[in-house]
């Protein structure tokens, strides 16, 4: 009888709206995990889905995603009821954790482990208010997967980032380091410069070699006032100190060709390190990118939310059945009660 009352006159009627989604990653996850386990084997995508599946159930049970919803939407509005119903009461001025509790008892979450795949039921005062906190619940999933995200690729990127910037940084130093060298030699190029020198010897010796075959000629002749003896004489002196000059330029002590191709190879060859550095670096990064947005996950939405027609609760049958039982415990626990007092009088 108390249940009927409680039924017809107390008791709020409340309408249901179940949504179903999941999390899908850019690499093709798809719900089923236990079927594409055994079909693929695919045991890090299982365990992917399971754990963001998992992280978003429970972010939708939290306090903090009710928070955002009562910011969002203004959850009191939807939850507040001011009726007798002692199991649906809430107030306007009601404390956080109440407004916690009435929202634990309004939205029910569970994750489907074999499916991969969230179940959210949304139980409110109308079919109206049900659909709009069903559709506010799943856009806070989805802001909550994009944060995900951003963290996620936050973390990936991070090392990568770090050492494309110091790569960048190094060729940097190695390119101005460089052109300081060649601005203050005066000389682009002391490479091409020593080839055009070495050039250069090559043919003052052979030069050389002609002169000093001519003069060994005239000098055969045994004629010391030979007009063409003194001008041989000069052509080979003349010879021999270019080539003597060209050698201590290219090898000599002092600011020489050589000791400027050494310097400026050891830049140069920096330079090279720096770039080539910055090369593996750019295309490790490049992979970086590619790796996290084949990582990135977003929500799919499997069913949308469509509230119930006829109250959900409270549901009649259920009820009075559970209150027959709980009458026939109190009966038997009277029955025992006043036995144990009949025992006593007689005793």
């Amino acid at each position: 009888m108390l249940a009927l009352v409680y039924v017809f006159h107390l008791a709020t009627p409340r309408y249901e709206a179940e949504s179903r989604f999941f999390v899908q990653s850019s690499g093709g996850q798809q719900p089923g995990g236990a079927a594409n386990l055994l079909t693929t084997g695919n045991m890090g995508g299982m365990l992917g889905g399971f754990v963001d599946g998992w992280a978003v159930s429970d972010f939708l049970k939290s306090r903090d995603c009710m928070r955002q919803l009562d910011q969002r939407i203004g959850l009191r509005h939807y939850l507040v009821n001011k009726g007798l119903d002692p199991a649906n009461r809430l107030t306007e001025d009601s404390s956080e954790d109440e407004l916690y509790r009435a929202y634990q008892a309004a939205v029910t979450v569970s994750f489907n482990v074999l499916e991969q795949i969230d179940v959210v039921r949304v139980s409110a005062f109308s079919p109206q208010d049900s659909e709009t906190l069903s559709k506010a619940l799943i856009g806070l999933a989805e802001d909550f997967v994009s944060q995900m995200n951003e963290k996620g690729v936050a973390d990936k990127l991070k090392v990568s980032q770090e050492q494309l910037s110091r790569a960048e940084a190094k060729a940097r130093e190695a390119r101005d380091a460089l052109t300081a060298w060649r601005t203050e030699h005066g000389n682009i190029d002391p490479t091409a410069t020593v080839t055009m020198l070495l050039n250069l010897s090559g043919q003052l010796e052979g030069e050389l070699s002609t002169a000093q075959i001519n003069l060994d000629k005239i000098r055969a002749l045994g004629n010391k006032d030979h007009p063409m003896l003194r001008p041989a004489e000069l052509q080979v002196a003349a010879l021999q100190r270019r080539l003597t000059a060209l050698r201590h330029r290219l090898s000599g002590q002092g600011t020489t060709e050589a000791t400027m191709l050494k310097s400026y190879e050891g830049l140069r060859n920096i330079q090279m390190f720096a770039e080539s550095n910055l090369t593996l670096a750019q295309q490790s990064y490049q992979q970086a990118m590619v790796d996290t947005l084949r990582l990135q996950r977003y929500l799919s939405i499997i069913a949308q939310p469509v509230p119930t027609d006829r109250p959900s609760s409270p549901r009649l049958g259920i009820l009075l059945l559970e209150a027959l039982a709980v009458g026939f415990v109190l009966m038997f626990i009277f029955r025992i009660a006043l036995a144990l007092l009949r025992g006593l009088r007689h005793g």
